[in-house]
């Protein structure tokens, strides 16, 4: 974050964070301690604030250039300004990441950035999946006592809770055994978001 920021700002940032560090010595030396004793603490923490906050007048020309708008480092652009880590997680080479959102007041859309993988059938996760001519993975069929998440974390889908709102279910309801939930809303024809919340 520090890299991000511009030099006066990290100035301010040292000085109050020198300040909370004295406040904190301050109440970890003895009411009885001399003041000599404070003075030390505090004084060694500053010392060791002000040799971590210098910060160059000019950057280098081999320094590379961040972009403070691009994702953070080990982090992937899943669009529309979200950002997610990089890679997968448990058996998901690539996560993806189901958008819901509008702009321009347009009305709300949903949208999966990424490609769905199923890695298999899991506790809480035993349903079916259907496919779309084209072979990606379209929809789910749920099987009893599955949940959202776990339905997620098999088709690799970084926020698998938002599965129920990206299927016009409100999140306090649960998904039932049969019902048939959407997973890519680009490979089923005709789906309509129906957002839950309106």
């Amino acid at each position: 974050m520090l890299d991000t920021m511009k030099p006066s700002a990290k100035v301010i940032v040292g000085l109050v964070c020198g300040a909370v560090m004295v406040g904190l010595a301050v109440m970890t030396v003895p009411a009885s301690a001399p003041l000599s004793a404070v003075a030390s603490v505090a004084g060694g923490l500053t010392a060791s604030l002000r040799s971590s906050v210098d910060v160059p007048a000019t950057p280098s020309a081999s320094a590379p250039v961040s972009d403070p708008y691009g994702p953070p480092e080990g982090y992937v652009d899943v669009g529309n300004g979200t950002f997610i880590p990089g890679g997968g997680f448990g058996d998901c080479a690539e996560s993806a990441y189901i958008h819901m959102g509008s702009q321009n007041g347009e009305p709300i859309t949903a949208s999966l950035f990424g490609k769905l993988v199923d890695t298999g059938v899991r506790e809480f996760a035993a349903g079916a999946p259907a496919f779309a001519d084209d072979g990606r993975i379209a929809t789910y069929t749920v099987a009893p006592g599955d949940s959202p998440v776990a339905i997620g974390d098999r088709f690799c889908i970084w926020n698998g809770l938002s599965l129920t709102t990206l299927n016009g279910i409100p999140g306090s309801t649960a998904i039932q055994p049969g019902q048939v939930l959407v997973l890519d809303p680009a490979a089923v024809p005709g789906f309509v978001f129906d957002y839950p919340y309106d």
